[in-house]
């Protein structure tokens, strides 16, 4: 199967914004007078969106105050904690130059990543930027896949989803999209494994044989 169209994921995927999340977390948990956590740590936290985030380390009480503390430090530090994933830019270049549509399906709010990605210069190779903040439930819900694939006009069986948690394989699977996934990220490899994706890679280059020639740029 060649593929046509890609939709990622964006944390651990093509983003390493682990520090980023972790200084605004700790920010958060500081305030409240809570017990800290290092990046590992909050690398395994995140992936569900940010009140899923939120309500693992608060009670209900503080939450919303904490989610508000944790957007206002990230979207001010985050820009310069944020470093792209090994490959990214060598795959999301290379697929837009063979004419591959592209889109990102992330539990981040899609502020945020908009706001990420243009500073890498990537932002306007994306047909489509989903987030929970635009009114999508977050991942498995398909909503904001199946909003991509209207985005791009392609069909799920043409396009596959690029992740590297359990949770986008089962995001995948309520779309009928291919899944391959890349263990980089917040699940490990053995995680990964028994969930059972289509693509089990080592990098993210590795899937750009699956993808063909769609048009010459």
């Amino acid at each position: 199967m060649t593929y046509r169209a890609a939709v990622f994921d964006l944390d651990g995927t093509l983003l390493d914004s682990y520090v980023g999340i972790h200084d605004a977390l700790s920010t958060v948990l500081e305030h409240f007078d809570r017990p800290p956590v290092t990046v590992e740590e909050s690398r395994r936290l995140v992936g569900h969106g940010l009140e899923a985030l939120i309500a693992k380390v608060l009670p209900e009480e503080l939450r919303a105050e904490g989610a508000q503390r944790f957007r206002f430090r990230y979207k001010v530090n985050a820009p310069k904690l944020t470093r792209l994933m090994p490959d990214a830019e060598l795959v999301v270049s290379e697929l837009w130059r063979r004419g591959v549509k592209l889109s990102i399906a992330s539990n981040k709010p899609a502020v945020f990543s908009r706001q990420l990605l243009a500073g890498f210069g990537l932002e306007e190779l994306f047909a489509f930027v989903g987030g929970p903040d635009l009114g999508f439930p977050e991942k498995p819900d398909p909503s904001m896949v199946l909003s991509a694939l209207d985005a791009m006009g392609v069909p799920p069986a043409g396009t596959l989803f690029v992740g590297d948690m359990t949770v986008d394989v089962a995001t995948a699977r309520a779309t009928g999209l291919a899944v391959a996934v890349v263990p980089l990220g917040s699940s490990t490899r053995e995680e990964l494994e028994a969930i059972g994706p289509d693509f089990l890679f080592g990098s993210l280059a590795e899937v750009l044989p699956l993808f063909g020639e769609v048009r010459a740029v």
